[in-house]
């Protein structure tokens, strides 16, 4: 098993989303506006493009999720700026972002500033 780990650094004032099931990644890079939104997360080593795929697990604080599906470029981006899209559920016929992965629980976990996100293959 393979594990990543990385600390919350920060969240945006508007990070969590009251009717949408999303928590936006993204590290120190992330610019202003879309910095509002996010929660910006330092990992101790960069996550290799090929590191997160069905199967894999995400874990926040003590509370684990399954990656169920996964966009084709949310390799590279999380790899280069730390950046996916976490969706806890879909809308039916509503596809994946290719820079997002689907994660089961559909419940969007609670997040702190200092907590641990585990990125497990």
């Amino acid at each position: 098993m393979n594990i990543i780990k990385s600390k919350i650094t920060e969240l945006g004032p508007d990070y969590f989303f009251e009717d949408y099931p999303i928590l936006i990644l993204f590290n120190d890079s992330a610019p202003p506006g879309l910095r509002e939104v996010c929660v910006i997360h330092e990992s101790e080593i960069q996550i290799p493009k090929d590191f997160l795929k069905k199967g894999s697990k995400i874990i926040f604080g003590n509370q684990e999720y399954l990656v169920e599906d996964i966009g084709e470029v949310a390799g590279t981006t999380l790899n280069e700026l730390g950046h996916i899209s976490l969706y806890f559920g879909l809308e039916e016929g509503t596809d994946l972002m290719a820079g997002a992965a689907l994660l089961n629980p559909y419940k969007v976990p609670q997040v702190n500033v200092g907590e641990i996100i585990q990125f497990i293959q």
